[in-house]
C-alpha cells in the first residue's frame, strides 16, 4: 500500500471510486464542487501496487483565523487504512505550517485523538505536531 497526493490523472478514477465502488454520489459531487472552487488544501490517496484506490482523504481550509484545516471527506473500506491516511495528512499539514485540524465527531475521529475544545463544540479538533508514526 502506498499513500500519495492526488494527481490530475486520478480525478476520473477517484470520482468513479466514490460513485460506483462506494455508492456515494453525494460525496463525489461534493468533492467535485470543492475541487472546482479551489477549496481543497490536500487530497491523499491510498493505493495498491497496481494503482487501485483503497482510501481517500480530502482536506479544506476551515475558514477560521486560527490556521485550521478541516477534514471534509475521508473513507476507506479497509478500516486499517484510515489511520495511516490520517497520519500522513496530519504530517503533511504540519509541514505546510498548519496548526489545527478539525473534523466532525465519529468513532474514527475519537480513535485518532480528536476531541472538542469545549463541551459545546460541534466539531472536534486536534493540534498538529511532527509526525509520530514510523
Amino acid at each position: 500500500m502506498m499513500i500519495r497526493t492526488e494527481a490530475p490523472a486520478d480525478l476520473v478514477r477517484l470520482d468513479g471510486w466514490w460513485r460506483e465502488t462506494l455508492m456515494r454520489p453525494v460525496q463525489a459531487d461534493q468533492l467535485q464542487q470543492l475541487r472546482e472552487t479551489g477549496q481543497i488544501s490536500l487530497s491523499l490517496l491510498a493505493t495498491d501496487e497496481m494503482g487501485e484506490i483503497l482510501g481517500h482523504i480530502a482536506v479544506t481550509d476551515a475558514q477560521t483565523a486560527s490556521n485550521t484545516q478541516e477534514i471534509t471527506l475521508w473513507h476507506s473500506p479497509d478500516a486499517n487504512l484510515v489511520m495511516p491516511l490520517l497520519d500522513e495528512a496530519e504530517s503533511t499539514l504540519f509541514e505546510l505550517g498548519y496548526s489545527l485540524l478539525k473534523i466532525a465527531p465519529s468513532d474514527a475521529a475519537e480513535q485518532a485523538e480528536f476531541a472538542p475544545l469545549d463541551p459545546d463544540d460541534t466539531w472536534w479538533y486536534k493540534q498538529l505536531t511532527a509526525a509520530t508514526s514510523t
